[in-house]
Protein backbone atom coordinates (compact mmCIF):
# COMPACT_ATOMS: atom_id res chain seq x y z
CA UNK A 1 0.00 0.00 0.00
CA UNK A 2 1.27 3.50 -0.88
CA UNK A 3 1.70 5.84 2.09
CA UNK A 4 2.13 9.62 2.25
CA UNK A 5 3.64 11.17 5.39
CA UNK A 6 2.93 14.89 5.59
CA UNK A 7 4.74 17.69 7.39
CA UNK A 8 7.44 15.75 9.25
CA UNK A 9 10.97 16.79 10.18
CA UNK A 10 13.20 14.53 8.08
CA UNK A 11 16.79 13.60 8.93
CA UNK A 12 17.68 12.49 5.41
CA UNK A 13 21.24 11.17 5.83
CA UNK A 14 21.79 12.05 2.17
CA UNK A 15 25.22 13.12 0.95
CA UNK A 16 24.68 16.64 2.33
CA UNK A 17 23.04 15.38 5.53
CA UNK A 18 20.09 17.67 4.96
CA UNK A 19 17.36 18.04 7.55
CA UNK A 20 14.09 18.95 5.84
CA UNK A 21 10.54 19.88 6.75
CA UNK A 22 8.17 18.18 4.35
CA UNK A 23 6.46 15.10 3.00
CA UNK A 24 7.59 11.57 2.15
CA UNK A 25 5.74 9.44 -0.39
CA UNK A 26 6.27 5.69 -0.14
CA UNK A 27 5.28 3.44 -3.02
CA UNK A 28 5.51 -0.26 -2.27
CA UNK A 29 8.76 -0.82 -0.39
CA UNK A 30 10.61 2.24 -1.73
CA UNK A 31 10.75 5.96 -1.07
CA UNK A 32 9.24 7.52 -4.19
CA UNK A 33 9.31 11.27 -3.51
CA UNK A 34 10.39 13.79 -0.89
CA UNK A 35 9.11 17.36 -0.97
CA UNK A 36 6.49 19.83 0.23
CA UNK A 37 2.81 19.75 -0.58
CA UNK A 38 2.86 16.33 -2.23
CA UNK A 39 -0.53 15.18 -3.47
CA UNK A 40 -2.30 12.46 -1.56
CA UNK A 41 -4.57 11.63 -4.49
CA UNK A 42 -4.71 7.89 -5.09
CA UNK A 43 -2.53 7.17 -2.04
CA UNK A 44 -3.76 4.35 0.19
CA UNK A 45 -2.98 6.08 3.50
CA UNK A 46 -2.09 9.67 4.42
CA UNK A 47 -0.36 10.15 7.79
CA UNK A 48 0.05 13.37 9.73
CA UNK A 49 3.74 13.87 10.45
CA UNK A 50 3.58 17.18 12.28
CA UNK A 51 5.55 16.95 15.51
CA UNK A 52 7.34 13.80 14.31
CA UNK A 53 11.02 13.41 13.49
CA UNK A 54 11.78 10.75 10.90
CA UNK A 55 15.21 9.20 10.39
CA UNK A 56 16.51 6.19 8.42
CA UNK A 57 16.34 2.82 10.13
CA UNK A 58 19.55 2.13 12.05
CA UNK A 59 21.84 -0.72 11.01
CA UNK A 60 23.41 -2.80 13.79
CA UNK A 61 26.50 -4.06 11.99
CA UNK A 62 27.63 -6.57 14.63
CA UNK A 63 25.49 -8.44 17.11
CA UNK A 64 24.46 -11.83 18.48
CA UNK A 65 20.70 -11.47 18.79
CA UNK A 66 19.85 -14.72 20.56
CA UNK A 67 22.39 -14.03 23.30
CA UNK A 68 19.83 -11.83 25.01
CA UNK A 69 18.87 -15.08 26.75
CA UNK A 70 22.11 -14.65 28.72
CA UNK A 71 21.69 -10.96 29.50
CA UNK A 72 23.01 -10.38 33.01
CA UNK A 73 24.60 -13.85 33.20
CA UNK A 74 28.30 -13.88 34.05
CA UNK A 75 28.49 -10.21 34.96
CA UNK A 76 31.78 -8.62 35.96
CA UNK A 77 34.15 -10.94 34.10
CA UNK A 78 36.70 -10.00 31.41
CA UNK A 79 36.05 -11.33 27.91
CA UNK A 80 37.87 -14.67 27.87
CA UNK A 81 36.80 -15.70 31.38
CA UNK A 82 33.25 -14.62 30.55
CA UNK A 83 33.30 -16.78 27.41
CA UNK A 84 35.07 -19.81 28.85
CA UNK A 85 33.43 -19.96 32.27
CA UNK A 86 29.89 -18.80 31.51
CA UNK A 87 28.86 -18.28 27.91
CA UNK A 88 30.35 -21.22 26.03
CA UNK A 89 29.27 -23.80 28.68
CA UNK A 90 25.70 -22.44 28.58
CA UNK A 91 25.65 -22.34 24.77
CA UNK A 92 26.56 -26.01 24.58
CA UNK A 93 23.07 -26.69 25.93
CA UNK A 94 21.21 -24.44 23.48
CA UNK A 95 18.28 -25.83 21.54
CA UNK A 96 16.81 -24.45 18.35
CA UNK A 97 13.75 -23.35 20.35
CA UNK A 98 16.05 -21.32 22.62
CA UNK A 99 17.66 -19.63 19.63
CA UNK A 100 14.26 -18.85 18.11
CA UNK A 101 12.86 -17.15 21.23
CA UNK A 102 16.13 -15.37 21.96
CA UNK A 103 16.16 -13.95 18.44
CA UNK A 104 12.49 -12.92 18.63
CA UNK A 105 13.18 -11.04 21.86
CA UNK A 106 16.31 -9.42 20.42
CA UNK A 107 14.52 -8.38 17.23
CA UNK A 108 11.70 -6.76 19.21
CA UNK A 109 14.22 -4.85 21.32
CA UNK A 110 16.01 -3.65 18.19
CA UNK A 111 12.82 -2.51 16.49
CA UNK A 112 11.74 -0.62 19.60
CA UNK A 113 15.07 1.23 19.67
CA UNK A 114 15.05 2.15 15.97
CA UNK A 115 17.07 -0.63 14.33
CA UNK A 116 15.63 -2.04 11.11
CA UNK A 117 18.51 -4.34 10.06
CA UNK A 118 21.22 -6.24 11.89
CA UNK A 119 24.32 -8.24 11.01
CA UNK A 120 24.25 -11.46 13.01
CA UNK A 121 26.99 -13.90 13.94
CA UNK A 122 25.89 -17.15 15.55
CA UNK A 123 26.96 -20.74 15.41
CA UNK A 124 23.66 -22.53 15.76
CA UNK A 125 19.99 -22.47 14.74
CA UNK A 126 20.23 -20.22 11.72
CA UNK A 127 16.92 -21.29 10.16
CA UNK A 128 15.14 -20.59 13.45
CA UNK A 129 16.80 -17.17 13.54
CA UNK A 130 15.50 -16.52 10.02
CA UNK A 131 12.00 -17.50 11.12
CA UNK A 132 12.21 -15.17 14.13
CA UNK A 133 13.49 -12.20 12.12
CA UNK A 134 10.75 -12.67 9.53
CA UNK A 135 8.02 -12.94 12.13
CA UNK A 136 9.04 -9.63 13.72
CA UNK A 137 9.42 -8.09 10.24
CA UNK A 138 13.05 -6.95 10.35
CA UNK A 139 15.92 -7.25 7.92
CA UNK A 140 19.04 -9.22 8.77
CA UNK A 141 22.21 -10.67 7.40
CA UNK A 142 22.55 -13.92 9.33
CA UNK A 143 26.17 -14.99 9.46
CA UNK A 144 26.51 -18.75 9.80
CA UNK A 145 29.30 -19.13 12.31
CA UNK A 146 32.26 -21.41 11.68
CA UNK A 147 35.13 -22.40 13.99
CA UNK A 148 37.37 -25.41 14.48
CA UNK A 149 39.29 -24.50 17.67
CA UNK A 150 39.42 -25.31 20.55
CA UNK A 151 36.99 -28.22 20.11
CA UNK A 152 39.02 -29.96 17.38
CA UNK A 153 36.17 -29.65 14.89
CA UNK A 154 37.21 -30.47 11.35
CA UNK A 155 37.44 -27.96 8.53
CA UNK A 156 35.53 -30.41 6.32
CA UNK A 157 32.58 -30.72 8.70
CA UNK A 158 32.39 -26.94 9.24
CA UNK A 159 32.42 -26.21 5.52
CA UNK A 160 29.91 -28.96 4.78
CA UNK A 161 27.49 -27.54 7.35
CA UNK A 162 28.07 -24.01 6.04
CA UNK A 163 27.23 -25.00 2.47
CA UNK A 164 24.12 -26.85 3.62
CA UNK A 165 22.85 -23.88 5.64
CA UNK A 166 23.46 -21.44 2.81
CA UNK A 167 21.46 -23.69 0.48
CA UNK A 168 18.71 -23.96 3.10
CA UNK A 169 18.36 -20.21 3.73
CA UNK A 170 19.52 -18.27 0.66
CA UNK A 171 16.62 -16.69 -1.20
CA UNK A 172 13.97 -18.28 1.04
CA UNK A 173 13.20 -15.26 3.25
CA UNK A 174 12.39 -11.87 1.64
CA UNK A 175 14.19 -9.70 4.22
CA UNK A 176 16.89 -12.15 5.29
CA UNK A 177 20.27 -12.73 3.69
CA UNK A 178 22.81 -15.30 4.78
CA UNK A 179 26.49 -14.62 5.31
CA UNK A 180 29.67 -16.34 6.47
CA UNK A 181 30.92 -15.62 9.98
CA UNK A 182 34.34 -16.96 10.99
CA UNK A 183 34.53 -16.48 14.74
CA UNK A 184 38.10 -15.18 15.22
CA UNK A 185 41.79 -15.91 14.66
CA UNK A 186 41.90 -17.80 17.96
CA UNK A 187 38.90 -20.00 17.13
CA UNK A 188 39.64 -20.69 13.44
CA UNK A 189 42.59 -22.38 11.80
CA UNK A 190 44.23 -20.78 8.78
CA UNK A 191 42.80 -23.49 6.57
CA UNK A 192 39.25 -22.81 7.76
CA UNK A 193 39.67 -19.04 7.35
CA UNK A 194 40.86 -19.48 3.77
CA UNK A 195 38.09 -21.94 2.93
CA UNK A 196 35.35 -19.84 4.51
CA UNK A 197 36.44 -16.61 2.84
CA UNK A 198 36.88 -18.34 -0.51
CA UNK A 199 33.38 -19.75 -0.27
CA UNK A 200 31.95 -16.35 0.69
CA UNK A 201 33.62 -14.71 -2.30
CA UNK A 202 32.47 -17.42 -4.68
CA UNK A 203 28.87 -17.32 -3.42
CA UNK A 204 28.71 -13.52 -3.20
CA UNK A 205 28.16 -13.55 0.58
CA UNK A 206 29.25 -11.13 3.28
CA UNK A 207 32.23 -12.27 5.37
CA UNK A 208 32.18 -11.28 9.05
CA UNK A 209 34.49 -11.92 12.01
CA UNK A 210 35.77 -10.66 15.37
CA UNK A 211 39.22 -9.07 15.03
CA UNK A 212 41.67 -7.53 17.53
CA UNK A 213 39.16 -7.37 20.34
CA UNK A 214 41.66 -7.97 23.16
CA UNK A 215 45.34 -7.53 23.86
CA UNK A 216 45.63 -11.25 24.62
CA UNK A 217 44.34 -12.14 21.15
CA UNK A 218 46.99 -9.90 19.58
CA UNK A 219 49.96 -11.19 21.54
CA UNK A 220 48.94 -14.83 21.26
CA UNK A 221 48.94 -14.45 17.48
CA UNK A 222 52.26 -12.59 17.54
CA UNK A 223 53.81 -15.55 19.34
CA UNK A 224 52.22 -18.02 16.91
CA UNK A 225 52.55 -16.22 13.56
CA UNK A 226 54.83 -13.24 14.23
CA UNK A 227 52.04 -11.07 12.84
CA UNK A 228 49.24 -9.00 14.30
CA UNK A 229 45.66 -10.00 13.44
CA UNK A 230 44.99 -7.57 10.57
CA UNK A 231 48.42 -8.25 9.07
CA UNK A 232 47.79 -11.97 9.29
CA UNK A 233 44.30 -11.79 7.80
CA UNK A 234 45.59 -9.61 4.97
CA UNK A 235 48.38 -12.10 4.26
CA UNK A 236 45.78 -14.83 3.61
CA UNK A 237 43.40 -12.64 1.59
CA UNK A 238 40.70 -11.88 4.13
CA UNK A 239 40.80 -8.08 4.26
CA UNK A 240 38.73 -6.53 1.47
CA UNK A 241 35.52 -4.64 0.74
CA UNK A 242 33.46 -7.80 1.31
CA UNK A 243 34.70 -8.23 4.88
CA UNK A 244 33.16 -6.83 8.05
CA UNK A 245 35.71 -6.74 10.89
CA UNK A 246 34.20 -6.22 14.34
CA UNK A 247 35.87 -4.52 17.33
CA UNK A 248 39.38 -3.62 16.01
CA UNK A 249 40.40 -2.01 19.28
CA UNK A 250 44.01 -3.25 19.48
CA UNK A 251 45.52 -2.14 16.18
CA UNK A 252 48.66 -0.43 14.90
CA UNK A 253 49.03 2.35 12.32
CA UNK A 254 50.07 -0.31 9.81
CA UNK A 255 46.90 -2.32 10.43
CA UNK A 256 44.77 0.81 10.09
CA UNK A 257 46.44 1.46 6.74
CA UNK A 258 45.80 -2.13 5.57
CA UNK A 259 42.10 -1.98 6.43
CA UNK A 260 41.73 1.40 4.77
CA UNK A 261 43.64 0.52 1.62
CA UNK A 262 41.51 -2.58 1.15
CA UNK A 263 38.21 -0.75 1.85
CA UNK A 264 37.17 -3.14 4.60
CA UNK A 265 34.25 -2.32 6.90
CA UNK A 266 35.26 -1.81 10.54
CA UNK A 267 32.56 -2.12 13.22
CA UNK A 268 33.04 -0.26 16.48
CA UNK A 269 31.20 -1.79 19.47
CA UNK A 270 31.91 0.76 22.23
CA UNK A 271 29.55 -0.36 24.99
CA UNK A 272 30.45 -4.05 24.83
CA UNK A 273 34.18 -3.30 24.70
CA UNK A 274 33.99 -1.13 27.80
CA UNK A 275 31.81 -3.57 29.71
CA UNK A 276 34.14 -6.50 29.02
CA UNK A 277 37.20 -4.39 29.88
CA UNK A 278 38.92 -5.09 26.58
CA UNK A 279 41.01 -1.94 27.05
CA UNK A 280 41.53 -0.98 23.42
CA UNK A 281 39.45 1.76 21.83
CA UNK A 282 38.76 1.43 18.11
CA UNK A 283 40.37 4.49 16.44
CA UNK A 284 37.43 5.12 14.14
CA UNK A 285 38.54 8.51 12.85
CA UNK A 286 41.96 7.09 11.90
CA UNK A 287 40.34 4.15 10.11
CA UNK A 288 38.05 6.52 8.26
CA UNK A 289 40.94 8.79 7.26
CA UNK A 290 42.71 5.70 5.90
CA UNK A 291 39.71 4.78 3.71
CA UNK A 292 37.88 2.11 5.72
CA UNK A 293 34.08 2.08 5.98
CA UNK A 294 33.11 2.69 9.63
CA UNK A 295 29.94 1.13 11.02
CA UNK A 296 28.60 0.61 14.53
CA UNK A 297 27.32 -2.39 16.47
CA UNK A 298 25.99 -3.23 19.88
CA UNK A 299 27.51 -6.72 20.08
CA UNK A 300 25.20 -9.14 21.89
CA UNK A 301 22.89 -8.25 24.77
CA UNK A 302 24.87 -10.64 26.98
CA UNK A 303 27.98 -8.46 26.70
CA UNK A 304 26.27 -5.09 26.30
CA UNK A 305 22.96 -5.64 28.13
CA UNK A 306 21.32 -3.50 25.45
CA UNK A 307 20.71 -3.65 21.71
CA UNK A 308 20.11 0.10 21.52
CA UNK A 309 22.05 1.56 18.59
CA UNK A 310 21.42 5.18 19.64
CA UNK A 311 23.21 4.37 22.88
CA UNK A 312 26.09 2.94 20.84
CA UNK A 313 26.22 6.15 18.79
CA UNK A 314 26.45 8.18 22.00
CA UNK A 315 29.24 6.10 23.48
CA UNK A 316 31.16 6.02 20.21
CA UNK A 317 31.21 9.82 20.26
CA UNK A 318 32.16 10.01 23.92
CA UNK A 319 34.97 7.48 23.60
CA UNK A 320 36.57 9.27 20.66
CA UNK A 321 36.45 12.69 22.32
CA UNK A 322 37.86 11.12 25.49
CA UNK A 323 40.59 9.16 23.69
CA UNK A 324 41.93 12.12 21.73
CA UNK A 325 41.14 14.96 24.19
CA UNK A 326 39.32 16.58 21.31
CA UNK A 327 35.58 17.38 21.31
CA UNK A 328 35.62 17.78 17.54
CA UNK A 329 37.68 14.71 16.61
CA UNK A 330 34.61 12.61 15.75
CA UNK A 331 31.70 14.87 14.74
CA UNK A 332 28.14 13.77 15.46
CA UNK A 333 27.49 13.59 11.71
CA UNK A 334 30.07 10.78 11.48
CA UNK A 335 28.28 8.77 14.17
CA UNK A 336 25.02 9.11 12.22
CA UNK A 337 26.77 7.94 9.06
CA UNK A 338 28.21 4.94 10.89
CA UNK A 339 24.81 3.91 12.26
CA UNK A 340 22.90 4.37 8.98
CA UNK A 341 24.40 4.73 5.52
CA UNK A 342 27.78 3.16 6.33
CA UNK A 343 26.14 0.18 8.00
CA UNK A 344 23.88 -0.27 4.99
CA UNK A 345 26.87 -0.07 2.65
CA UNK A 346 28.75 -2.64 4.73
CA UNK A 347 25.85 -5.07 4.33
CA UNK A 348 25.17 -4.27 0.67
CA UNK A 349 21.75 -2.71 1.30
CA UNK A 350 19.99 0.01 -0.67
CA UNK A 351 19.09 1.71 2.61
CA UNK A 352 20.51 3.96 5.31
CA UNK A 353 19.16 7.28 4.01
CA UNK A 354 15.83 8.89 3.19
CA UNK A 355 16.20 9.47 -0.54
CA UNK A 356 14.17 8.69 -3.62
CA UNK A 357 14.68 5.08 -4.69
CA UNK A 358 15.92 3.88 -1.29
CA UNK A 359 14.20 1.16 0.73
CA UNK A 360 11.47 2.55 2.98
CA UNK A 361 13.05 1.66 6.33
CA UNK A 362 12.04 4.53 8.61
CA UNK A 363 11.92 5.42 12.30
CA UNK A 364 9.38 7.89 13.71
CA UNK A 365 10.13 9.86 16.89
CA UNK A 366 7.79 11.94 19.03
CA UNK A 367 9.56 15.28 18.64
CA UNK A 368 7.58 16.73 21.55
CA UNK A 369 9.08 14.31 24.10
CA UNK A 370 10.24 16.14 27.22
CA UNK A 371 13.71 14.56 27.19
CA UNK A 372 14.32 15.88 23.67
CA UNK A 373 13.15 19.46 24.35
CA UNK A 374 14.31 21.92 23.25
CA UNK A 375 15.67 20.69 19.92
CA UNK A 376 18.57 23.08 19.43
CA UNK A 377 20.41 20.51 17.31
CA UNK A 378 18.49 17.53 15.92
CA UNK A 379 21.45 15.22 15.39
CA UNK A 380 23.03 15.84 18.78
CA UNK A 381 19.73 15.91 20.66
CA UNK A 382 18.75 12.49 19.37
CA UNK A 383 22.14 10.88 19.95
CA UNK A 384 22.58 12.26 23.46
CA UNK A 385 18.99 12.35 24.71
CA UNK A 386 16.75 9.86 22.86
CA UNK A 387 15.44 6.78 24.62
CA UNK A 388 13.46 3.95 22.99
CA UNK A 389 10.25 5.23 24.56
CA UNK A 390 10.40 8.25 22.24
CA UNK A 391 10.08 6.01 19.17
CA UNK A 392 6.43 5.67 18.16
CA UNK A 393 6.61 3.84 14.83
CA UNK A 394 9.09 1.82 12.77
CA UNK A 395 8.69 0.87 9.12
CA UNK A 396 10.59 -1.82 7.21
CA UNK A 397 10.08 -2.29 3.47
CA UNK A 398 7.24 0.24 3.54
CA UNK A 399 5.33 -1.75 6.18
CA UNK A 400 4.91 -0.84 9.84
CA UNK A 401 6.48 -3.30 12.27
CA UNK A 402 5.93 -0.91 15.20
CA UNK A 403 2.76 1.20 15.03
CA UNK A 404 1.61 3.67 17.66
CA UNK A 405 4.00 2.08 20.13
CA UNK A 406 2.82 -1.50 19.54
CA UNK A 407 4.65 -4.38 17.85
CA UNK A 408 2.49 -5.22 14.85
CA UNK A 409 3.13 -8.78 13.72
CA UNK A 410 3.18 -10.81 16.94
CA UNK A 411 2.24 -10.76 20.62
CA UNK A 412 5.14 -9.00 22.33
CA UNK A 413 4.27 -9.98 25.88
CA UNK A 414 3.94 -13.64 24.97
CA UNK A 415 7.33 -13.50 23.24
CA UNK A 416 8.99 -11.98 26.32
CA UNK A 417 7.42 -14.59 28.60
CA UNK A 418 8.52 -17.48 26.38
CA UNK A 419 12.05 -16.09 26.02
CA UNK A 420 12.32 -15.61 29.77
CA UNK A 421 11.17 -19.15 30.44
CA UNK A 422 13.68 -20.75 28.07
CA UNK A 423 16.47 -18.47 29.38
CA UNK A 424 15.98 -19.59 32.98
CA UNK A 425 15.80 -23.20 31.85
CA UNK A 426 18.98 -22.82 29.76
CA UNK A 427 21.24 -21.65 32.60
CA UNK A 428 19.94 -24.44 34.84
CA UNK A 429 20.67 -27.33 32.46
Amino acid sequence: MDILIRGARIITQNANQEILEGDVLIEGNKIARIGKGLSGEGVGEVLEGKGKIIFPGLVNAHTHGAMGLLRGYGEGLPLHRWLEEKIWPAEKNLTTEDVYWGTVMGAIEMVRSGTTCFNEMYMFGIRHMADAVSEVGMRAVLGKGVYDKPDSRSVESEMKELREKVKEIKGKYPRVQIGVAAHSVYACSEELLREAKGFANQAGLLFHMHVSETRGEVFDLLREKNMRPVEYLDSIGLVDAGSVLAHMGWVTKREISIAGKNKASVVHCPVSNMKLATGGICPVSEFEDAGANIALGTDGAASNNSLDMVESMKYALLLQTHKYWDAERYPVEKAWDAATINGANALGLNAGSIEEGKLADLVFVDGKSVNLAPLHNDLRSIVYSLNPGNITDVMVDGEFVLRNGEIVLLDEQEAIENATEVAHDLVGR
